[in-house]
């Protein structure tokens, strides 16, 4: 579907603006708090401004929201990357986040309104490729573009913003009289699972702790890499292979129903991820904090794919998305935040990745035992399923 590239696009634009202003805080010294603000500012927007939207989002009114969240984003990251005093870039970055959580959820309402009964793991997968692909190819043409200046990162960001907006205009969305996934529970296909409800808070749990690992990584690393001379074309690189990978594998396992509701794939990923940054930790380097970064993406793609398939399986989707993506902005500022007093307080640079393999350790354990814990029987004899959102589902 070519409405995909939206996202793709606009991710684009997130970390080509997101690594410009980090790697030039680092090259005009500014200290490590400002550094994690300047990483965090628009997660706090966008974590607030998420909740808020997918209480109101619907099929209906996703067009039009993403069509102004879409010129507002593209402004505000534009004028990001051009100003230099941290105080006005504060402001448009916390601007961004507002941008970005109305495009984002929009975006997964549209979606699934886009998407036929049947097909929900398919449009997730290519979704999860598609702003992966778009977020390493900011990456990498933040890093190149670098060098020319703050106006050529504000041009790449206006005319990449003018695709998404194109695409937008152009594509022909289906009659809302039209069925979707919208309201209909996928069906099972042979060797998978029933759909499990209690996975809604799987979802929760695995966003909160994947954007928890991955955002130091993304903010705190360029800044620092920064700080040592590390050319920013290579720092760029590194990202960019974080990114292309996580789309890859995210698109992959979606293709492995029979994974989907079970505890496995869950204790298999989260414990890789731990022993990969517990290596990094242990010899630390910068060729073994490049290639542990790489190869977390495994990892992340697994982690984005299934928080999204699980919480537009169930219940009311826009708000489960809504607070998907609030959960998700928790973790990028508390990841922020640990991490940066853990260094600090160590003095040790590659805290961070010993910060993330605990978390990880500790996110598999809530989750298996979540998972494991009997249900409690509701009034009328019945097992009480967990808590969802009440929404019309028509089986």
């Amino acid at each position: 579907m070519r409405i995909q590239l939206c996202p793709a696009f606009m991710d684009w634009i997130v970390f080509l603006v997101l690594f410009a202003v980090l790697y030039s805080a680092g090259e005009r010294g500014l200290t490590g708090s400002q550094h994690a603000w300047l990483g965090a500012i628009t997660m706090m927007t966008y974590t607030v401004v998420s909740l808020l939207v997918g209480l109101i989002l619907t099929r209906r009114n996703a067009r039009i929201l993403l069509l102004l969240s879409t010129v507002a984003t593209t402004l505000c990251g534009a004028a990001s990357v051009m100003l230099q005093d941290f105080a006005a870039q504060m402001v448009c970055l916390a601007l961004l986040g507002v941008g970005l959580a109305a495009f984002f959820n929009s975006f997964q309402t549209f979606m699934r309104g886009e998407t036929v009964p049947g097909q929900l793991a398919l449009t997730v997968a290519r979704y999860t490729l598609a702003w992966s692909a778009g977020s390493s190819l900011g990456f990498l043409s933040s890093g190149a573009v670098y060098r020319l200046g703050p106006a050529a990162l504000a041009a790449v960001t206006a005319m990449v913003g003018l695709g998404v907006l194109t695409l937008l205009l152009q594509h022909r969305h289906r009659s809302l009289d039209e069925a979707s996934v919208e309201e209909h529970i996928e069906p099972v296909v042979h060797g998978a699972r029933m759909v499990n409800p209690e996975y809604v808070l799987v979802a929760w749990c695995t966003i909160f702790t994947a954007t928890f690992v991955q955002r130091p990584l993304q903010s705190l690393f360029p800044a620092l890499c920064g700080h040592q001379g590390v050319p920013p074309a290579v720092v760029g690189g590194v990202l960019f292979l974080h990114m292309l990978l996580q789309g890859v594998a995210g698109y992959v396992l979606g293709r492995f129903a029979q994974w989907r509701y079970r505890r496995a794939p869950i204790v298999l990923f989260h414990v890789g991820a731990a022993i990969v940054l517990g290596l990094v930790a242990w010899r630390p380097s910068v060729v073994t904090s490049c290639a542990g970064i790489v190869a977390l993406g495994c990892y992340t793609g697994f982690a984005f794919f299934s928080s999204v398939y699980y919480a537009s399986n169930a219940g009311r989707r826009s708000f489960n998305i809504g607070v998907n993506e609030c959960i998700g902005g928790l973790g990028c500022l508390l990841g922020l935040f640990v991490s940066d007093a853990t260094m600090t307080h160590t003095g040790n640079e590659s805290a961070m990745f010993t910060v993330g393999a605990v978390a990880l350790l500790v996110s598999m354990l809530v989750q298996v035992l979540m998972l494991m814990a009997p249900r409690r029987p509701a009034a009328d004899g019945r097992l009480a399923a967990v808590w969802v959102p009440a929404g019309t589902v028509k089986e």
